[in-house]
Formats: structure tokens, sequence, C-alpha cells
């Protein structure tokens, strides 16, 4: 299943986590560069650097 989650803070990434495991395809979007380079380090998911209030970056990590 193809899942987007806004925000990698305790609660995202936390969530990002246990859908990895169930192997999901997971997209997380934030505005903090280095918790992004966390999770993917640790995570077989994609992250988008970025607002979740801005369209363009919604439809680059896939929304449509």
């Amino acid at each position: 299943m193809k899942i987007l989650i806004l925000g990698a803070g305790r609660v995202g990434a936390g969530l990002a986590e246990m859908l990895v495991t169930e192997r999901n395809d997971i997209t997380v979007v934030d505005t903090d560069h280095q918790i992004l380079s966390s999770l993917q380090e640790r995570l077989d998911l994609k992250t988008i650097y970025g607002s979740a209030t801005n369209m363009s970056v919604l439809e680059s990590a896939g929304i449509d």
C-alpha cells in the first residue's frame, strides 16, 4: 500500500517505522533535513523535504 505521512515528529516517525515493517511504500514529508536523513538511513522509505501545506511539495510526494 502507498502511504504518505505528513510530519516526521514522534508520531509520524513511529508510524513510518511501524508501517515499513509491514512492507508498505512509505513517503514522509517534513521541513527538517536532519530528521528526514535519520529516517532514511534507518528505514526503507522515501523522504521529501518541504512543507505539507505546499501543493507542489505534495505533488512531488505523489499525492495524486
